[in-house]
């Protein structure tokens, strides 16, 4: 039982950290997966959230994304 929940603690901040990469690189999907990889394995090393390597990386990605939000594309 242990292991399960180490396994779906991983897997959540997996997930934090592709959200992060996402708002990122929100027109380039493998940007944002090639993002979530490092920063999974950064915010580990550093002992930080993904929000806060956001940050670092775009400091003002909130006012970008309030003033201009993505547009979305459809095929």
């Amino acid at each position: 039982m242990a292991n399960q929940r180490h396994i779906n603690e991983d897997w959540q901040f997996q997930q934090r950290c592709l959200k992060c990469g996402l708002k990122l690189f929100p027109y380039s999907s493998q940007d944002a997966e090639d993002w979530a990889a490092m920063a999974y394995h950064e915010c580990q090393r550093r002992n930080i959230s993904p929000r806060q390597l956001m940050y670092e990386r775009s400091p003002n990605i909130d006012n970008t994304h309030a003033q201009r939000p993505p547009k979305v594309i459809y095929y």
